[in-house]
């Protein structure tokens, strides 16, 4: 009987890694600009701006979209990246679990850095969005 975790150790897990640490690279760098941007604003205009979004985007019903898509959107950028940096890489399913796997890891290690983080936190709302969003966007591959 052959062993299905043997297989494990062939995937290019540097590669991966990579893709994943500059996905959350430019999470990151987008969060903090955010975060600048909020900071340069006057008092009034911060309390009006985070009372709409508060309101807005983390309603009961809209709050589960909201982390959902921003999960989304961090696995979708992680294929894309993937595809146009690594074009060595033959990607399939495994493939895919793999990245999700280091986005994962990445996810932690973000959460360990002394930074606000607007969007990014481990949920299991916002893994079922990276889920969704890497094999969203990678579903040519898994097909």
């Amino acid at each position: 009987m052959s062993n299905p975790l043997r297989q494990l150790k062939y995937l290019p897990w540097r590669s991966l890694l990579i893709i994943a640490g500059m996905t959350f690279v430019i999470v990151t760098t987008v969060e903090w600009l955010l975060w600048l941007t909020y900071n340069q604003l006057d008092e009034g205009t911060q309390l009006a701006i985070v009372n709409l979004l508060a309101a807005t985007l983390y309603s009961p019903l809209l709050s589960l979209f909201t982390v959902g898509a921003i999960g989304a959107g961090i696995g979708a950028l992680a294929v894309f990246l993937l595809e146009r940096l690594e074009k060595r890489i033959f990607i399939n399913a495994g493939i895919l679990w793999a990245l999700i796997l280091c986005l994962i890891i990445g996810l932690v290690i973000r959460n360990y850095i002394p930074m606000p983080a607007l969007f990014t936190g481990i949920d299991q709302l916002q893994l079922i969005g990276m889920i969704l969003g890497v094999f969203w966007q990678g579903k040519r591959y898994w097909r």
